[in-house]
């Protein structure tokens, strides 16, 4: 399905659009540092929006009130006249590691610099370069999945992958070890169409299986209140005890369901110097990084483990401790 033709006024927006081509967006992606590229409507799908509006209705969005938001199904409210949205996919993927009783595990993404920051320092670059190169300004507005909008239902439109049911996006190559961002422009590309990619998880349900917590309530279905990333990560009240009696190991964040896809099986390491652990705090938290932490906070600036904070890193590790009630460690299987 092609994008909507332009009414004639618009006809002089069509001309500079159509002079770009997808071989220039991509290459201009991956020279700014991104692993893959898709474009799409700037249009959320009916069935996409029905899938997110009964989420919201059975409450698994937990505290997550931000997810609220019914911004993100309608792209024009974020860009006036938006008609096409270019999807960027980072790859972040980390070595996978054995859980241990004296330190906590931080999950894969989070182990370098915070990919807020690099998102908006790529995507500043690429409007700044769809703008000199169409010799039109205002008409893009950049996104990572801090802004409220449909990211993954997006991806898959743009052919980039199809919904895990982990509820990741899994991509053709990447797996699920991948981050999105992206815009909205004014442009309509004639390039523009919808790719939709037949979901290559068949009856398997691995990742399912895998979460300790039983987050995954159904193939395609989260109940955040039960997930282990969501009480290491977003909550700020208390972990409740069943949830951190079923924690394996992690002080921050969780990668179960990830490491259980067997699209994540063959794929390499991001070489990103970004995600690397010697760029942030590391692999794992421990008594001597949380004394260190208490001492100079400022070492969390820049890093994902800020939104949780000194304060909710030590009482995680805590819960983490007494739950372990054991001295031996504990290796990933």
């Amino acid at each position: 399905m092609s994008c909507a033709p332009l009414p004639l006024s618009e006809e002089l927006n069509e001309d500079l659009s159509k002079a770009i081509s997808f071989e220039e967006i991509k290459e201009m992606a991956l020279q700014l540092g991104w692993d893959d590229v898709g474009v799409t409507q700037a249009k959320i799908s009916d069935e996409d929006i029905q899938s997110y509006l009964d989420w919201l209705e059975k409450g698994h969005q937990a505290d997550l009130g931000y997810m609220e938001n019914q911004i993100r199904c309608y792209p024009e409210q974020l860009l006036p006249g938006a008609r096409s949205a270019i999807i960027f996919v980072t790859y972040y993927k980390q070595e996978k590691l054995p859980f241990h009783s004296d330190k906590g595990l931080i999950a894969s993404y989070a182990r370098g610099r915070d990919y807020h920051h690099l998102h908006r320092k790529r995507l500043k670059k690429f409007i700044q370069w769809l703008e000199e190169r169409t010799d039109q300004t205002n008409i893009a507005k950049g996104f990572s999945d801090s802004t409220p909008v449909l990211e993954k239902a997006l991806a898959v439109q743009a052919g980039l992958g199809w919904f895990g049911k982990n509820t990741l996006l899994i991509h053709r190559r990447f797996g699920t070890f991948t981050l999105l961002s992206g815009l909205f422009t004014t442009l309509d590309f004639s390039f523009c169409k919808t790719h939709l990619r037949l979901p290559r998880c068949g009856s398997c349900q691995r990742c399912i299986e895998a979460c300790p917590t039983q987050a995954l309530i159904s193939p395609y279905q989260l109940d955040a209140a039960k997930c282990l990333s969501y009480h290491l990560i977003e909550s700020k009240k208390p972990i409740p005890q069943e949830i951190a009696a079923r924690n394996p190991g992690y002080v921050f964040g969780c990668d179960i369901c990830q490491d259980a896809c067997p699209h994540n099986a063959r794929t390499p390491l991001s070489l990103l110097s970004a995600f690397s652990p010697e760029n942030g705090i590391g692999n794992y938290i421990d008594a001597n990084t949380l004394e260190s932490l208490e001492q100079n906070p400022e070492q969390l600036f820049g890093t994902p483990l800020q939104r949780r904070g000194v304060s909710g890193l030590k009482y995680s590790e805590e819960k983490r401790k007494i739950n372990t009630g054991t001295t031996s460690d504990k290796t990933r299987s």
